[in-house]
């Protein structure tokens, strides 16, 4: 009973044995597989190495510019060397990721992220874009901690609520906070906000503000030049004026919930009930809209054609054809469709429940370029670029993110049962079971492989296969 136990560990350290004192000397390409322990390819002369362990969890390659280590699904580590050198971690994508290239270094946990560049006047390499001027070094836990550091400005930190000041953020030149919401200051070009006890009493001063606000009982704001607006008891009466460039002044009229109008610089609109029937002229568009009530049941169509480009009666039907992207949706979600052809560029996506099904396709005549996109959630992925294929099934999140590099290099292959990849020449490669049996370079492969080339250069080779 014993010696029939022991026959089966005999053969496979026979085998082992046999494979690694057979194994030829450097510069021979050697392929050995025993699966699902683990699989390891060398072509030799080229310099390539690919290996994996325990089936997907573990795998290793290596080219003449690139490294790849992926341990699935904690990490995936990339480096690159060559004329761009770089390097980059996945760690349990999407948890947290780094980056470091010969000019920038980065990394993001969550909400946390640190990132440097070079200091300034750092020389930069021919073509590429010179480093930023200031702030070379940062630190940011959004949206509560925010840490610079530059040779010329020093160390800024800030920490919400209690203390805030940073320069060109959300869209504002200058940003500053003390005991948030107690004080707020919002800088832009010639104007300054200031808001105490956010958001309910502020002004608006610097060279073209004017202003008061004491929310939501009365309110007047004037930008110099460009805008103007005064509310009492809000959002029952408002007027607003806007200048928009190049076609004057915009009046807008409020007076919920009854009635609302824009006036001037192009449009004329008019809203009865709010949103219960909404009728407006686009002149600089060029269009007339009606919504009734908008935005379930709407109508758009060209000035001065009587067929309507847009038609909407959600979620039952909806059609739209405007500049060149057309666009149909029947029981939403339940079918849409949206194709676009511009010129030489094609481009077509059907999708039932939104994520259920999906069909895509896009192609470029001038380059020749074309891909085509099929995927079943839950069960199939299935892509096709310039005549290669690329997918598997099952396929749990690479069905919703087919695109997405981190799911398809660190969770696809894990519950990938089926994959098959069409290589540059055209030969199909498909695996199942994690590689207990495969299609590799035309030839069938079994859980048990050994390929023992001969050295680069000379003819023949031992090959053993299970």
């Amino acid at each position: 009973m014993n010696s029939r136990n022991r026959r089966p560990s005999r053969t496979v350290a026979v085998a082992a044995l046999a494979c690694f004192l057979g194994f030829p000397e450097p510069g021979a390409a050697v392929d050995v597989k025993l699966w699902p322990l683990f699989r390891y390819a060398s072509s030799g002369a080229q310099d390539e190495l690919h290996w994996t362990a325990l089936g997907p969890f573990v795998e290793f390659t290596r080219t003449a510019e690139t490294r790849d280590l992926y341990v699935r699904p904690l990490l995936h580590l990339h480096q690159q060397r060559g004329a761009t050198p770089g390097d980059r971690a996945d760690i349990l994508y999407p948890l947290a990721a780094s980056r470091w290239d010969p000019d920038h270094e980065s990394f993001r946990f969550l909400l946390f992220t640190y990132r440097r560049t070079p200091e300034p006047g750092t020389a930069h390499a021919p073509g590429a874009p010179p480093p930023p001027a200031e702030w070379p070094s940062r630190f940011t836990l959004f949206p509560f901690i925010f840490y610079r550091q530059s040779p010329e400005r020093g160390v800024r930190l800030s920490v919400l609520p209690f203390y805030f000041d940073l320069d060109d953020i959300l869209g504002y030149d200058r940003v500053t906070a003390v005991m948030f919401p107690a004080y707020l200051r919002l800088e832009e070009p010639r104007v300054v906000r200031r808001f105490y006890a956010f958001p309910f009493v502020s002004t608006v001063g610097g060279p073209d503000g004017r202003g008061v606000r004491i929310f939501p009982f009365y309110g007047r704001k004037e930008i110099i030049g460009q805008e103007r607006s005064e509310y009492v008891l809000w959002p029952f009466h408002l007027r607003t004026a806007r200048l928009v460039p190049g076609y004057g002044w915009e009046y807008r009229r409020i007076n919920f919930p009854f009635f609302a109008a824009i006036d001037g610089a192009g449009r004329e609109s008019r809203a009865y009930g709010i949103i219960a029937y909404t009728h407006t002229i686009d002149t600089r568009r060029g269009t007339e809209a009606t919504g009734a009530p908008w935005p379930l049941v709407v109508r758009e169509r060209r000035l001065g054609e009587t067929e309507y480009r847009v038609w909407r009666v959600f979620p039952f039907y909806g059609r739209s054809d405007v500049g060149g992207v057309s666009s149909r949706f029947y029981l939403w979600p339940a079918y849409r469709r949206k194709t676009q052809d511009v010129d030489d560029f094609h481009y077509r996506r059907d999708d039932v429940g939104m994520v259920v099904w999906r069909r895509q396709s896009v192609s470029n005549e001038t380059s020749g370029h074309r891909e085509r996109l099929l995927t079943v959630l839950g069960v199939l992925r299935r892509d096709q670029e310039d005549g290669r294929s690329f997918g598997q099934t099952p396929a749990l999140a690479d069905s919703l993110l087919p695109k997405n590099r981190g799911v398809l290099t660190l969770w696809a292959p894990i519950y990938g049962l089926f994959r098959w990849e069409t290589q540059p020449d055209g030969s199909e490669d498909w695996n199942a079971l994690w590689g207990l049996v495969a299609r590799e370079n035309g030839h069938l492969l079994g859980p048990v492989h050994f390929d023992l080339g001969p050295p680069a250069g000379t003819d023949g080779g031992r090959t053993h296969g299970g």
